[in-house]
Formats: C-alpha cells, structure tokens, sequence
C-alpha cells in the first residue's frame, strides 16, 4: 500500500453516512441480489439477420438485436432455468452500464459473442438517484449490497491483505446473501464501470466478492483523488509530476500559489488559446506565473480555474471549498481544495486496456482544448493520433509514460482514460501527468476507433475478461466478431485521420433561429461521417447557454478522411462555422 497519505486521507474523509444508511433502512424489504442475463440462444441471432456483419465495427449493427431471451433472462436459483448447467458460465459484472455505447454495447456483446452471462449492479449514486430523483424502483434490488461499513484500510489491499476489520456482521450477511443468489455455475471473470460516481464502489464490491487479484485491482483512492494519484505516480515509478499542494484553507492556498510564482493584480482569470491550427498546440497567451485551482475529485474540466493572481485564486477556491463532491452517494462536501502548477503543453488522452498485467493502448487521442466564453479549457476537438513504431517520439513517450503511471497506481485489469501534458525542455521531451480515469473515454469513440484503427477499446475489455479460455464453449458462428488479445499491437496506428468535434456554442439566451443552412453545410462536408445537435437546441425558444464545459456543448460531429489536407480544411471549416449555429433574442 502506499501509506505516505494516509493523513491526508483521514482529513479528507467525510462520514456523513447518515442519508444512504436511512435510505437502506427503507429498501430493507427489498433485498439487493444478482441480476443475471444469460447469453441468448446465438443460432436465434442468425434466424433474425439474413446475413451478418464482417467485421467488429459492422457489429454495432446488431445491437437491435433483443438482448433478453425468455429462456434465460433473470433466471436465479429461485426461478430455476439453466442455472444448474454442468458447464461453467463466463460472467462480468456491469455497474451503472447505461449508455448504448458503452455498458449496453459491452452487454450485448458479451452474450452474444462470448456466451457469457451479465449481472447488472446499480453503484450507490445511482441508486439513490433513481429513487429520489426519478421515483424509480425497479433498479433497488439491482443495488449494491451494503458495503459501507467494511474497513479497507487507507488505501486498500493493493498488498493482498483483503478486507482489514471488515467486523460488521449486517454488512458481510448482505455480501454473503448476494454471493448465494449466483449460481454455483458462474464464473465472473471481472467488473466493468461505466460511471465515475461508481468507481469506488466497483473497488470495494470486487474486493468483498474475492476477485482481488485474479481479476480485479482491489481497492485504492489514489485512482480517484488527484492529488493522491499524483503522488503516487511520482514516488513510486519516480514520474515528474506537476508541483502541488491539498489546501485545507485559503491561507495555504495563497501561500502556495505566492511560491509558484502568483502575484497580487486585478481579477482575470487568463484564458488558454490555440495558436498553432495546424498541430493543435495548446499554447498559453502569456508568460504570467499561474496555477490550477480544482477540487481533488472531479471529472471533465468541471470546476477547473486556471489562475494569473492571487484574486482570481481566492475566488476559485472559495468556489471550490465545500462543494459537492462528485459522484458521492452521501452529501459529502470537499474539505480540502487542490492546487497545481500550470503545465503547458499539449494534452493527450490514452486510452489503455489491460490483461493481467499487460497492458495495450487502445487509442490515443490529441486535445484541441481553447479558451472560450471566458472559460480556459474548452473543448473543441479530440484527435486520434498514432502511437507506431514509425511515429514521433513525443507520441511513443506519452504512452511509456502512461504505462509507468498505470503500474504505480497497480492497474492490471480492465479500462482505463489517461490525461497527459506534454512539452519540450532543454531538448527532452517532458511528460506530466493530469489525471487517470479507470473508466472508458467518455464520447461515442468506437466508430472512429473502428474505422481508423481497426479495433476499438469495449472489444479489448471483452477479449482480456472473456476471450482466450481455449477449454471454453464460445459460440462458434461469432467467432470473426471476437477480437484475439493476442493479435492486438501494443501500440496502435492509424490507417485515416480522425476526430470528434465539439459544437460550442457563443450565444445565450432564447434560441430565435436555428441556422440549418450552416447545419447542412457541415453534415455536407467530405470529412463528416456523423454527426448529432442535441435535442434541446433544435427548438426555437428553447434556452441555450454559452460552452464553457464538455456539459455545455451544444453537439458534436465525427470526421475521418484518408486526405490529410481534407481533414484539416473541413475540421477548421467547422470551427469556424460553430459560431454561426445559433441566434438568441437580444
């Protein structure tokens, strides 16, 4: 374990328990068991379909297909049907699987191509919001058991000493009720989280179910909180990381901020600029010392203040301090607000899937963040560049570095998204860290991934959970949909560039007239394979507000041309178009 932090851990911890504890007193008569589906009957696939896909791309057209067979569907001991088969049944654990993209696409998949069965958990966010939020009850016996008052120590059992004073006996009885609703023919061979708001959970429920380490990392908060994965990350592999400090009030903030360099001025905050269109460098606009304000646990530059002065730094922390913290099923506040050196350079995003320990990139991506609307990190685009042999060096680091930075936090299994800085000093290249996600990107990547790599990052997770079992009964008729571990290159290369584009929006207010001419124009241009306005904004007097976040953007669109020259005319095309989109009541 890494036990440098663990005071910081105990003065970050929040014990306002009391809102999820008297909501399970509620849900008492309804007991939180395994929802299994079994894999379909695959010969029913080839029944409904005249002819098949070729390829795993073309495969996300069968995901019409009806994912529930009444001869398996939420069949359990108590119901009876198959459970008792003398083979054993590969089965992965889907938590907060949601989105028709990503946990639904890994569901389908995995029954339909894997033969194996999926169980479905609901992590306590969602739970709880379901129910208070939506009136949902359907989704509560689908929760997570209680695990709430089992200790896990300061980091957890990344050194194989399981669950430390795990003496709640309520608490292992409802473990223990959950593990006997599987049948005894289920093999679950790991978990995949959709959500943020269920990392954690999904840690703590693989380690209470045994899975630790065969198929499972164990429990660790350094993977969620920024500033402990940082410090982990540079004391264990020795990585350079960006200078920082947990602020429990605004003296230490301004304090830290004075030794980075920050000097008393008027309120601005300075914003980020691309000044290079062609390589999409993200650049700062000046060489004022400044520093990153943003809560230790967050998710897609939300609540991120990029600081010139000690004005705008009490402002960003007073904003930050006592904030909700994100994805937290209590009303756990932030006690302790994060404070980093600004890293210049240009961002990267990995995203790597993991076997056992073996770890492969799935994409690589190059941000194209811009100051916009008075917010510093605005998305604009996501760029998937190569990592080959063949390609430049600066990509080849990135993805050493992430390999390094997965390693210290002991990440061995399953998805991860990694943000990088990368910059050049005194004729090196110098990568830093941002933040690891142990999630899948959040966008609908896998059409882009699939058409210019070939392979896709939700196929790797199903092969390193599912796949390579040679003593295990696979539906033979989808067997070209499967993707071999082994046959997927460390490194991946491109065959056609590709990105996705976020609409952002400059206008606010009421919208008075939706430019479909300027729409047109950008569905007609030669580098766009889809692209999607989000339904709010295709009504005249609904409300529209201006992009300042990944949340605020008003849609987005997908390009892929084989033409380098092409891509990059219609990319910026687009750009410049987005301004254009809309117009409000003065």
């Amino acid at each position: 374990s890494h036990g440098s932090s663990t005071n910081y851990i105990k003065a970050n911890k929040n014990d306002n328990n009391h809102e999820m504890k008297t909501l399970r007193k509620q849900w008492a008569t309804i007991p939180a068991v395994p929802s299994i589906e079994y894999p379909p009957d695959v010969q029913s696939i080839h029944q409904e379909h005249d002819t098949l896909a070729s390829t795993l791309g073309d495969f996300d057209d069968l995901q019409q297909t009806p994912t529930h067979n009444p001869q398996f569907a939420n069949t359990d001991k108590n119901t009876g049907n198959n459970n008792e088969s003398k083979s054993t049944t590969k089965a992965i654990i889907l938590m907060d699987a949601f989105s028709p993209y990503h946990g639904q696409y890994i569901a389908h998949a995995a029954r339909h191509l894997y033969g194996a069965a999926v169980i479905h958990v609901a992590s306590d966010f969602f739970a709880r919001y379901l129910f208070q939020v939506e009136g949902q009850m359907d989704h509560l016996s689908s929760r997570l058991p209680d695990l709430s008052d089992l200790d896990f120590g300061a980091h957890g059992n990344n050194n194989g000493s399981g669950i430390a004073n795990g003496s709640d006996v309520e608490a292992k009885g409802e473990i223990q009720i959950w593990k006997s609703g599987l049948p005894s023919n289920i093999q679950i061979c790991g978990i995949y989280c959709e959500s943020d708001s269920g990392l954690e959970d999904a840690e703590r429920f693989g380690v209470a179910l045994g899975l630790y380490p065969r198929f499972h990392d164990g429990f660790d908060k350094a993977r969620r909180d920024k500033f402990l994965m940082n410090e982990v990350v540079k004391s264990v592999c020795g990585l350079e990381v960006v200078q920082q400090q947990s602020c429990e009030n605004l003296e230490e903030a301004l304090e830290f901020a004075r030794k980075l360099g920050v000097v008393e001025d008027e309120e601005e905050i300075i914003g980020r600029e691309n000044l290079d269109a062609e390589k999409r460098k993200v650049r700062i606009t000046t060489q004022r010392k400044m520093v990153v304000v943003k809560p230790p646990r967050g998710v897609a530059s939300d609540d991120v203040h990029l600081c010139s002065n000690l004005a705008s730094v009490r402002m960003a922390f007073d904003k930050v301090h006592h904030s909700p913290v994100f994805g937290s099923p209590t009303s756990s506040k932030h006690e302790r607000v994060l404070l980093q050196e600004f890293a210049s350079g240009v961002e990267y995003a990995v995203d790597v899937v993991c076997k056992d320990g073996e770890r492969k990139v799935a994409a690589l991506w190059r941000y194209d963040k811009r100051s916009a609307n008075g917010a510093p990190f605005v998305y604009f685009g996501t760029e998937l560049v190569s990592a080959a042999e063949n390609e430049k060096e600066v990509e080849r680091a990135v993805c050493e570095y992430v390999f390094k930075a997965l390693e210290a936090l002991s990440v061995r299994w399953g998805i991860s998204h990694v943000e990088v800085i990368a910059d050049e000093v005194d004729g090196r290249i110098r990568v830093r860290l941002v933040e690891v996600n142990c999630r899948q990107h959040n966008t609908d990547f896998s059409p882009l991934t699939n058409a210019c790599i070939g392979y896709g990052a939700l196929d790797m997770v199903l092969a390193a959970h599912l796949g390579g079992d040679e003593h295990y009964n696979y539906p033979p008729e989808m067997e070209r949909f499967r993707l071999n571990w082994d046959s997927v290159p460390t490194m991946p290369s491109i065959r056609a560039k590709g990105a996705i584009l976020h609409f952002v929006s400059y206008v606010e207010g009421k919208i008075s007239r939706i430019r479909h001419d300027v729409l047109e124009e950008i569905e007609g241009l030669d580098s766009v394979m889809d692209m999607h306005i989000y339904p709010q904004f295709l009504e005249e007097g609904n409300e529209i507000s201006k992009t300042v976040d990944i949340r605020s953007d008003t849609g987005w669109a997908h390009l892929m041309n084989d033409d380098e020259i092409e891509f990059r005319r219609d990319y910026d095309r687009i750009v410049e178009l987005m301004k254009d989109m809309f117009e409000v009541k003065e």
